[in-house]
């Protein structure tokens, strides 16, 4: 049996999710603001004809609007295939829990989508590890990461990423830092003894 309330509910935040009001969706759908207000307050459903008409504007499937079972909250891939994707990727921002369920979202992003993610890590406004993000990154995404590391814009203690490297990302950092890096603990040495230097210099 549908669920006037939920559908009533969903229609709502899909409506808020295109910053439309309800007489703006009566326009687009050709209704009465009065109708739209029946259908958000669960007092009656739109036809068929019009509930396609929804799937269309709000990019939704019409199994999404009829369910009445709710979708869990951490399946993302489920949510991008019946809600709309700004609504999803905010859901996920707005998360408790953005380093464990960086994973799940990641991989399902489109390129634009990934760079907001990876811009929001290094500007420090996403709360998701370096160690985290990582492996899920192509290589562009992993030289930018790599960039901000090592102009100071994420501070993070490169070691541990050492051992997962590419040449050219070795490369990028000896150029960076001025000298070679053969393996970790040379790595560690080195850091403390160019310091050193520094101190010394000055």
């Amino acid at each position: 049996m549908l669920n006037l309330e939920i559908i009533g509910k969903k229609i709502t935040t899909l409506r808020k999710s295109k910053a439309l009001t309800q007489n703006d969706l009566a326009e687009r759908l050709f209704v009465t603001h009065q109708a739209v207000s029946k259908w958000e307050n669960g007092k009656s459903i739109p036809s068929i004809e019009l509930l396609y008409e929804m799937t269309k504007l709000f990019d939704v499937s019409i199994d999404y609007l009829l369910d009445h079972s709710e979708i869990d909250p951490s399946d993302y891939e489920s949510r991008f295939k019946h809600q709309p994707r700004e609504i999803v990727i905010s859901s996920y921002l707005k998360s408790n829990q953005p380093n464990h369920q960086f994973s799940k979202v990641f991989y399902l992003l489109n390129k634009e989508e990934r760079s907001l993610l990876l811009s929001l890590i290094v500007n420090k406004t996403l709360s998701v590890d370096v160690d985290v993000a990582w492996p899920y990154l192509n290589n562009r995404e992993r030289k930018y990461l790599l960039g901000a590391i090592l102009t100071g814009k994420i501070e993070y203690d490169l070691t541990p990423l050492l051992k997962h490297l590419k040449i050219e990302e070795i490369e990028m950092i000896e150029a960076q830092l001025g000298y070679n890096i053969s393996n970790t603990h040379n790595y560690i040495i080195r850091s403390e003894k160019n310091e050193k230097r520094k101190t010394k210099s000055k």
